[in-house]
């Protein structure tokens, strides 16, 4: 029996130990395996989650932009409409788009001609800004969609690029047009070098600036409104004023036109107001009728007359209001002084009457405002001047002699009066007056007829008239025909050594000048009396009675010579 249950004891031994490691090796594969499914799971987790964090990195930077966007905009939005104005709000934004305007520009323009919000700009020079306009294309864009970029403009290809001046050019490697506008339709436009945020995509941009000027544009149409109703209420507010004016009771219509012009210039921003009335004179169209505003040097003062008057002439070729830039100015030769201007041609009935000027130093255009308060003021002042010139007749008519044009008695005898009292308050120091009596008038009429004798008056008159226009005094002088041939010439502020000057001025020339009648050309001469207050008289009957006693003395002596009075009432 032992014989026979070894072997079979080896052998169920070696079933036995090789089960085993089969088993063990088996085992083995398995745990291997299992291992291999499971680092591969782990793998794939761990991938999962790693797609899983940078997706929500991704996202959460997403949002820290959109974040960050979100409160720039909300920044820029809070600080652009709590501005109390739209030039200011405007102002507010461009400071914010072109942080360095040394290396960029921005250019706000305003799109409703009827707004007077002017264009701003910052880091564009003046040459850009004055010739920039948007082409009808570019228009077009804008109302489609919203935003025209150029990344890289040329003059060949980008329109606005061309009107850019050369050192904006350097600034301009980007170009942007964003429309400012709502559902009603574009305020106006920003043109920019760059853009906000400027670290941040092109798309992200364009979508925060087009989202900008969306939520800008209602509060600016809104704020626009309520200051074109506040200016059309100023407005209102000065044409009543200036109707007032016009329509009050002012003695002198000169004195009347002086306040109305005077006025209209300050409303409008003018330094100086200038009234040219039409003449019958080809040489001479335009007479200056009044002249109001700042004060200028004498020399300055000519040269500007100067330019007034150049556009006077121009605005006698005008139907309607015309207001002159510096570009313009200069191509009428006005390149000095004044920097801008308008012109108001003042028509009735077809008939030019004359022509206002108004002038200013500033390049600033008038508004559309102050424009339509010209408009409105020339027509209110042709019909104002046509009642002025009519009322100025009438009272020419009344205070001047019909035959000789000189004022008449009672004119001479006021204004004797108030000279007489300049002096006594010492506005003036001396008073002289120059009794003239044309010699041998008597025969004059006997032998040639009362209309001759009217034609010799005339021309005596005449020759008084421009005689006073030489003097420096002219303006205060008064000639006038004291009775029959007998005329008179008050001097104001002019003692009796020049009243002797400007008689015998008088007295030669009418003996030089000949009246021609139908028969023969007629030679007269003139006496002449003079006396001077305070010197000869203290009143003002003394001084007709000295002047008077002078002028016989003149007569009685041989005629056709000028003769002092004697101070006999000292």
């Amino acid at each position: 029996m032992p014989g026979i249950t070894s072997p079979i004891s080896a052998l169920t031994d070696t079933t036995v130990a090789n089960g085993y490691a089969l088993a063990l090796a088996l085992v083995v594969l398995l745990q291997y395996v299992h291992s291999l499914t499971f680092r591969k799971r782990t793998r794939r987790t761990a991938e999962q989650y790693r797609k899983e964090v940078e997706g929500l990195s991704l996202e959460v930077l997403q949002l820290s932009r959109e974040r960050g966007l979100q409160r720039l905009e909300n920044q820029i939005l809070r600080e652009v409409l709590t501005q109390p104005d739209c030039q200011r709000a405007i102002g507010h934004m461009l400071r914010r788009f072109i942080v360095n305007p040394d290396d960029a520009f921005g250019l706000f323009m305003p799109l409703d001609p009827a707004s007077d919000m002017p264009r701003q700009t910052r880091g564009l020079s003046e040459d850009s800004v004055k010739n920039f306009v948007l082409d009808h294309q570019t228009l077009q864009q804008l109302r489609d969609h919203g935003a025209v970029v150029w990344e890289t403009p040329t003059t060949a290809g980008c329109p606005l690029y061309a009107l850019l001046a050369p050192p904006d050019r350097k600034k301009a490697r980007h170009l942007f047009v964003i429309g400012v506008g709502d559902a009603s339709g574009l305020l106006g436009v920003l043109v920019a070098s760059s853009l906000l945020p400027i670290a941040g995509t092109r798309a992200e941009q364009i979508e925060l600036t087009t989202r900008l000027m969306s939520s800008i544009a209602p509060n600016l149409r809104q704020t626009l409104e309520l200051e074109r109703q506040s200016v059309q209420l100023r407005c209102t507010r000065e044409m009543l004023e200036l109707r007032s004016i016009s329509d009050g009771k002012i003695g002198e219509p000169t004195v009347m036109l002086e306040k109305f012009l005077a006025r209209l210039g300050q409303m409008v921003d003018a330094e100086r107001t200038v009234l040219f009335l039409t003449t019958a004179e080809p040489a001479a169209p335009l007479q200056c009728s009044v002249r109001c505003g700042l004060q200028l040097q004498n020399g300055i003062l000519q040269r500007w007359n100067e330019h007034e008057e150049l556009l006077a002439q121009h605005g006698l070729q005008l139907d309607q209001l015309t207001v002159w830039e510096a570009s313009q100015l200069c191509r009428l030769g006005i390149d000095t002084l004044i920097a801008s201007a308008a012109v108001i041609p003042l028509i009735e009935g077809g008939r030019q009457l004359g022509v206002v000027c108004l002038t200013r130093r500033s390049p600033s255009s008038f508004s559309a405002t102050q424009r339509q308060l010209l408009c409105w003021a020339g027509e209110s002042l042709t019909h104002s001047l046509d009642r002025a010139i009519s009322f100025d007749a009438i009272e020419r008519r009344a205070k001047q002699d019909g035959l000789t044009g000189l004022a008449n008695r009672r004119t001479f005898d006021e204004h004797l009066a108030e000279s007489l009292a300049d002096l006594r308050s010492g506005s003036i120091v001396e008073c002289s007056l120059l009794m003239l009596d044309l010699d041998r008038f008597k025969s004059v009429n006997d032998q040639h007829g009362h209309q001759v004798g009217d034609a010799v008056l005339k021309a005596a008159a005449q020759m008084i008239r421009e005689q006073v226009e030489k003097i420096r005094a002219q303006d205060r002088a008064l000639a006038a025909r004291y009775g029959g041939e007998e005329m008179a010439l008050l001097l104001p502020g002019i003692g009796i050594n020049g009243a002797l000057r400007i008689a015998e001025s008088i007295r030669g020339a009418i003996e030089r000048h000949s009246v021609r009648t139908a028969s023969a050309a007629l030679q007269v001469t003139v006496s002449i009396g003079v006396a001077s207050c305070p010197l000869h008289a203290k009143t003002a009957e003394q001084l007709i009675q000295v002047a008077d006693e002078a002028l016989y003395r003149a007569k009685s002596s041989g005629r056709n010579r000028v003769t002092a009075a004697l101070d006999h009432f000292h």
